[in-house]
């Protein structure tokens, strides 16, 4: 892609998840020039239960190499060296998380 074809792609598929997001029931909200300026990490910002503020960064690609790992799966765990592991998960999955956690905390 040439252009400001990858651009819109990338702020179409922005605001796609910030939808999904918020009809989860999270607070959530697209972050200043979507991180490309200082001071302005990641492209969206959403409240987790239990984990406060996240920043979340949003790629769009054809193919990721982590889709053939993460296929029949729930969950990838991935290591780095000397790093923390991550973890990676469907959105649906996430957002079924959320909205757990978020029911527990008002019903406290």
């Amino acid at each position: 892609m040439k252009g400001k074809a990858p651009k819109r792609k990338g702020s179409r598929v922005e605001r796609e998840v910030l939808a999904l997001l918020k009809e989860a029931g999270l607070e959530a909200r697209k972050v200043p020039l979507s991180g490309s300026a200082p001071g302005y990490p990641g492209d969206l910002e959403v409240e987790l239960p239990g984990l406060g503020k996240v920043v979340v960064e949003v790629k769009a690609r054809k193919r990721l190499a982590l889709e053939a790992w993460l296929e029949g799966r729930g969950l990838l765990v991935l290591k780095p060296d000397r790093r923390p592991p991550l973890a990676v998960l469907p959105l649906e999955a996430l957002l079924k998380v959320a909205a757990r956690g978020k029911a527990g905390k008002e019903e406290a």
